[in-house]
């Protein structure tokens, strides 16, 4: 079998109510030269049959199954690691793809130079019966010269992350720490990509990422049950740090890790602190406000605004 061009990894666990589609999605794209690498973390439900069915139809897929769930993080870049192509993409279970979404970030790569390091569409949110709920979602393309410029527009703009799950120059990714075992790993690890070269935008919304009540963040309230996602062993540490905190450490040592010149390097670092905390506290005077409000409504008002 020939290298393909693009590369997609599907790490998944117990994804059974949402996988057909993913796949689905990735099999009739317009473009064909790529592969479909599936890695099964011990999934209990239908999992194994949708993906044995998936290969017994197209011989672009591939698909492992482990003996014991290793985490998320674990998954996601042994996803990776088993892929070929010039170009990555990570497929999450239970988000679709436009059939056009890997044709347009593979034209955009053949037009761009090699400082090009990531491709992604604009993305819209969808709930799990497949309805708008939001669109368009992150738009953090930069063209800048300047690695921190790019690093502080990109960390500016996340909210949803959803530009991961774009397109990706293999040689770049391999040059990052990939998805690290805390929660922010795919923020850090778009920051990374940041630093290393331009990330373009494809103005045509290709992706839909989808929300739902088994959806990661939603079913792993608190740090540590967060942090237990990506890393089971995480459940047994006695210390967890606040998934916040752990995530602006982790931004730092990718700052201090890179090839950058020192000056750079040292830009980069401030502009990952400030605009991370920025963010975060711009608006607590306004959250504490609602707060203090809340506590203060009467039952009356409670029972109107839950009508």
């Amino acid at each position: 079998m020939n290298t393909p061009t693009v590369s997609i990894g599907m790490p998944v666990f117990n994804g059974a109510n949402f996988i057909r589609c993913a796949i689905d999605s990735i099999l009739c794209q317009d473009y064909h030269d790529l592969e479909l690498v599936i890695s099964d973390n011990c999934s209990t439900d239908e999992t194994p049959a949708i993906c044995e069915e998936a290969v017994a139809r197209d011989p672009r897929v591939r698909y492992y199954r482990t003996e014991k769930n290793r985490g998320a993080a674990w998954n996601y870049n042994r996803v990776f690691e088993l892929s070929t192509g010039e170009y990555f993409k990570w497929a999450a279970h239970d988000d679709e793809c436009h059939p056009a979404m890997i044709r347009r970030c593979v034209e955009v790569f053949d037009s761009a130079p090699k400082s090009v390091a990531m491709v992604y569409p604009l993305a819209e949110l969808i709930d799990d019966v497949g309805s708008r709920l939001q669109a368009p979602l992150d738009q953090v393309g930069s063209h800048h010269a300047r690695p921190h410029r790019r690093l502080a527009h990109l960390l500016w703009s996340l909210n949803m992350c959803d530009p991961v799950f774009g397109l990706i120059r293999t040689e770049y990714l391999r040059k990052t720490r990939l998805i690290g075992p805390f929660f922010g790993a795919d923020y850090v690890l778009l920051a990374e990509l940041a630093m290393l070269g331009e990330i373009r935008q494809v103005d045509e919304i290709l992706f839909r990422l989808r929300a739902h009540p088994k959806r990661s963040v939603q079913a792993n309230p608190g740090a540590r049950a967060q942090a237990a996602w990506y890393d089971p062993n995480a459940a047994w540490k006695w210390l967890v740090m606040p998934s916040w905190e752990r995530m602006v450490w982790e931004l730092m040592k990718s700052t201090q890790r890179s090839s950058l010149p020192y000056m750079e390097r040292t830009a980069c670092g401030v502009s990952a602190v400030a605009t991370h905390y920025w963010r975060r506290t711009k608006d607590a005077g306004g959250r504490l406000k609602r707060r203090i409000r809340a506590l203060f409504r009467s039952p009356v008002e409670l029972r109107s605004a839950q009508s």
